[in-house]
C-alpha cells in the first residue's frame, strides 16, 4: 500500500474519531444542560411519591352544640377479580347470593359486576359504596373470598328526617348539594394537605429520604339557632299530621319574636339526607313558597289603621258585603253577621271589616306604606339559600278590586311563610322589625376563633308604636277566646293570634276545592317566647273549614310542648264557679211585663232576648229570676201558649244553646257531629210547631277564615 494512501485513510479515520468526539460533547452537552431538567423530573418522578390528606369537614350544632350533621367512617365494598391473586372472588355466584340482601342490591347486578372480564377488581356500587360499619361488619362475618373493605367517610346526619331542608346534604361523591351544607360550603369544606416522600425502584418507601408534609385544615363547625327539641317537636307533628290529612304540603316555623332567631323550621314533603335519593322537593317552602295569605294579612291592616288612628273597636258597621269597582266583595258566611263591630269584625274575620279599613278610609299610599314596613314584597335577608321575595302588585297597576282585595290578603299579593313570621313578630316584640336568620355563629378549629358571629338584627326600629302592638296583641288574643281561633286556645297560656284560609292559586287561576290553611300567632300575650307559624296546604277534609282542624293540631302540640319545654309557667288562676258566677248578671223578672217592655229591659240587663208565644203579656222566662249568666247570653220570654216557632238561625250554637231552645220550644233536636252548628235541615225562618224534629251538624268551631 502506497504512502499515499495510508495517510489518506488516516485522515480519515482521524475525521471520523473527531465527529464521534465531537457527538459525545454534544450529547454531554445536551444531557447536563439541555435536557437536565426533563431527566431529573423523569427521576424524580420515579422515585418521589406523594399522597392526598383528606381534611374533615366541619360539623353543624344546634344552638345547645347538639350535632346535626357530622363526618363518620364509612366503608366501600371491593371485589378482587385478579385470578393472579390468592383471595379472589371465585364463586360469584355464591357470592352475589349472600351480598344482594345486605348490600340491597339484585343478585343478577352483583353478579354481573363480580363476573366483569380485564378487571383486577371493582367496587360493587351502588349497594357496597360508603356503608355503614355495622353493614361491613355483617359482610365481614361472611368470610367471603375475594371481598374486601376500603376505608372512607361519608355525611352523617344523626336526626334523619329533620330540618333536612335548612341543612340540605352532602352527597357519597363529597359534593354538597342543598341548603346550608351547599350555602356555606367554604366554610365546611376545610383544605386538604399532602405528604412527599421518596421510594426505591421497587416502591419500598426510603427510611433515610426526606419527607415533606403539609397538613389539612378542617372544615369550620357552623352552629344554629335551631333548637334540637322545638325542632322535634315540630317534625313530630308534622308527621301525625301529614299521615291523617295527607295535604299536598305543610310548613312550620318557630321564631323568637324578640331576635329574630329561628328555632324551628320543616317542611313536608321532608327528606332523609342519610338517603337523599328520596327527595322530591328540593325548595325549602319556609323561604321560597310564596302565595296568597288570606285572612292572616288582616292583621296588617287592622295594625296600619290603629296606627293611623282610623281604628276604633267599639264603632259598629254593616257586616255581609261591599261594592267596589268591578266587584262585591262578600264575607267569608256570604251574608254576614248584620250591624257588628270592628272588633267583632276581626274576631269574626270580616272581609268587610278589613275592606272599610284599609281601602275605604286609608289612602293608599298609606297602605303600601305599611305593607313595606311590615317587610314584605321584598327579601327578609334571612341566611338561607333560595329566598322568594313574595310579590305585591305596583301602586300603579292595582285596581281599585286589588286593592281592596290585599286588604284581606287575595289579590295582588304574595307572600312567604318566612315573611309572615317576620310580619307577627313587629306585632309580638312591641313594634320592631326583625331580621330573622338561622346561623348562629362560625368556629374555625384551626385557629380557636369564632370567624362570623351574628346578632340580631333591626331592620325597622319602629313600625307602629309600642301602644299599637300592644293593642293589636289584645285584639288576637280575642280571636282566640272569642272568634275563629278558640281550637287555638292553651290551657294556662295566653295565645294571640289570626287564622286564615286562601284559595289556592295555580297558573294565575284559582283551583276549585284547594285552599291553604294557615296560623300565625305567639304566647304568651303579654310576654311573647315564641312566635308561630303554620300552614297547611289542600288537607284531604270533607268540607274545606275543617282544614283548620289540622292547622291546630300542629300549631297547640308544637307552642304547648315548646313553652313547657322552655319552663314558661301556666298562668292558672284558682277560680270556683262561684267565684265566675258572681261575676255575671243575674236574670231579673220581667213575667208580668208587656212584651214590648220585657224586651227592652232584658237587652238593657245585657242578655239576648227572644220572644215565644203571640200574647202581649209575658208570663213565662227561661232562665228563671236571680239565674247568674254571662253577657250576651240567650234569654227567652214566653208570652203566652206557644203554637208554633220560627226556626232561627242556629249557625254557631252549641249543643247546649240548641237543646235549651228546644227545651223551652218542646221542640225535637237531633244532633250529629260535636263542637257548633254548621248545618240545620230546617231553614231559618220556617215556622215549627211543637214537638216538631230538628237536626243540626255540628263541628269544631274553626271556619278558617
Amino acid at each position: 500500500m502506497s504512502h499515499t494512501k495510508i495517510r489518506s485513510r488516516s485522515q480519515f479515520m482521524g475525521a471520523i474519531f473527531l465527529l464521534l468526539f465531537f457527538a459525545v460533547i454534544y450529547r454531554f452537552y445536551t444531557l447536563q444542560v439541555v435536557e437536565a431538567s426533563w431527566y431529573q423530573e423523569r427521576a424524580q418522578a420515579m422515585y418521589e411519591r406523594e399522597r392526598v390528606l383528606e381534611a374533615e369537614r366541619g360539623s353543624i350544632f344546634d344552638r345547645n352544640h347538639n350535632i346535626l350533621a357530622k363526618e363518620v367512617k364509612a366503608y366501600t365494598v371491593i371485589a378482587i377479580l385478579d385470578q393472579n391473586v390468592s383471595n379472589h372472588v371465585k364463586d360469584p355466584q355464591a357470592t352475589a347470593e349472600q351480598l344482594a340482601p345486605i348490600l340491597d342490591m339484585s343478585q343478577e347486578q352483583l353478579y354481573q359486576l363480580l363476573t366483569q372480564k380485564d378487571r383486577q377488581q371493582v367496587e360493587l356500587r351502588p349497594g357496597g359504596w360508603k356503608i355503614d360499619a355495622q353493614k361491613m361488619e355483617a359482610i365481614r362475618e361472611l368470610e367471603l373470598e375475594g371481598i374486601t373493605f376500603r376505608e372512607e367517610t361519608r355525611r352523617y346526619y344523626p336526626n334523619h328526617t329533620f330540618a333536612s331542608h335548612i341543612l340540605g346534604f352532602v352527597d357519597l361523591d363529597g359534593e354538597a348539594r342543598m341548603g346550608l351544607e351547599l350555602e356555606l360550603d367554604k366554610y365546611l369544606r376545610g383544605e386538604k394537605g399532602l405528604v412527599k416522600y421518596k421510594q426505591d425502584l421497587k416502591g419500598n418507601r426510603l427510611i433515610s429520604g426526606t419527607e415533606t408534609v403539609e397538613y389539612p385544615k378542617d372544615g369550620h363547625d357552623v352552629y344554629l339557632t335551631i333548637d334540637q327539641r322545638i325542632q322535634l317537636f315540630v317534625e313530630q307533628a308534622l308527621d301525625e299530621v301529614y299521615r291523617e290529612y295527607r295535604p299536598e304540603k305543610m310548613t312550620v316555623i318557630v321564631s323568637d319574636p324578640h331576635t329574630g332567631q329561628i328555632l324551628a323550621m320543616s317542611n313536608r314533603p321532608s327528606f332523609d339526607p342519610n338517603n337523599y335519593s328520596s327527595i322530591t322537593n328540593y325548595w325549602n317552602d319556609a323561604v321560597s313558597y310564596a302565595f296568597e295569605p288570606g285572612s292572616t294579612f288582616k292583621v296588617i291592616t287592622f295594625a296600619a289603621a290603629i296606627e293611623e288612628g282610623i281604628y276604633n273597636g267599639h264603632e259598629t258597621f254593616q257586616s255581609g258585603s261591599y261594592a267596589v269597582p268591578g266587584k262585591i266583595i262578600r264575607d267569608h258566611n256570604r251574608q254576614g253577621w248584620g250591624t257588628i263591630t270592628f272588633l267583632e269584625g276581626m274576631q269574626k274575620s270580616s272581609n268587610v271589616a278589613s275592606v272599610i279599613l284599609g281601602y275605604e278610609r286609608m289612602e293608599k299610599e298609606v297602605f303600601y306604606h305599611y305593607i313595606d314596613r311590615f317587610g314584605f314584597g321584598k327579601l327578609t335577608g334571612i341566611d338561607l339559600p333560595g329566598e322568594h321575595p313574595g310579590y305585591v302588585i305596583s301602586l300603579e297597576e292595582a285596581r281599585p278590586v286589588d286593592l281592596a282585595a290585599m286588604t284581606f290578603g287575595q289579590g295582588g299579593l304574595m307572600v312567604t311563610p318566612i315573611q309572615q313570621i317576620q310580619a307577627i313578630n313587629v306585632i309580638a316584640n312591641g313594634g320592631k322589625l326583625m331580621k330573622p336568620y338561622v346561623i348562629d355563629s362560625i368556629y374555625d378549629p384551626n385557629s380557636d376563633k369564632v370567624v362570623l358571629q351574628n346578632k340580631p338584627t333591626v331592620v325597622d326600629p319602629q313600625v307602629v308604636s309600642p301602644q299599637t302592638a300592644k293593642q293589636m296583641r289584645d285584639i288576637l288574643e280575642t280571636v282566640v277566646t272569642d272568634g275563629t281561633g278558640t281550637n287555638f286556645h292553651i290551657d294556662g297560656y295566653q295565645v294571640a293570634g289570626k287564622t286564615g284560609t286562601a284559595q289556592k292559586a295555580e297558573n294565575g287561576r284559582y283551583v276549585r276545592g284547594k285552599y291553604i290553611h294557615s296560623f300565625v300567632g305567639f304566647a304568651p300575650k303579654d310576654d311573647p317566647k315564641l312566635s308561630v307559624f303554620v300552614a297547611i296546604d289542600s288537607p284531604q277534609v270533607d268540607q274545606y273549614y275543617l282544614g283548620g282542624a289540622a292547622v291546630a293540631k300542629v300549631f297547640k302540640y308544637v307552642m304547648e310542648n315548646s313553652l313547657q319545654y322552655l319552663n314558661v309557667t301556666r298562668e292558672i288562676e284558682e277560680v270556683s264557679a262561684a267565684d265566675i258566677e258572681a261575676e255575671w248578671p243575674t236574670v231579673g223578672d220581667y213575667r208580668r211585663l208587656f212584651v214590648e217592655n220585657g224586651r227592652k229591659k232584658g237587652e238593657q240587663d245585657g242578655f239576648d232576648v227572644h220572644i215565644l208565644g203571640q200574647e202581649n203579656e209575658i208570663t213565662e222566662q227561661y232562665p228563671t229570676p236571680g239565674t247568674p249568666m254571662p253577657e250576651g247570653s240567650r234569654l227567652y220570654l214566653i208570652a203566652g201558649e206557644v203554637r208554633h216557632v220560627e226556626t232561627p238561625d242556629m249557625t254557631g250554637w252549641s249543643l247546649k244553646e240548641v237543646l235549651d231552645w228546644a227545651s223551652v220550644t218542646r221542640m225535637k233536636v237531633r244532633a250529629e257531629g260535636h263542637g257548633y252548628v254548621t248545618a240545620q235541615n230546617v231553614s231559618p225562618g220556617v215556622r215549627l210547631r211543637p214537638g216538631s224534629e230538628l237536626q243540626v251538624t255540628l263541628e269544631p268551631k274553626f271556619d278558617g277564615r
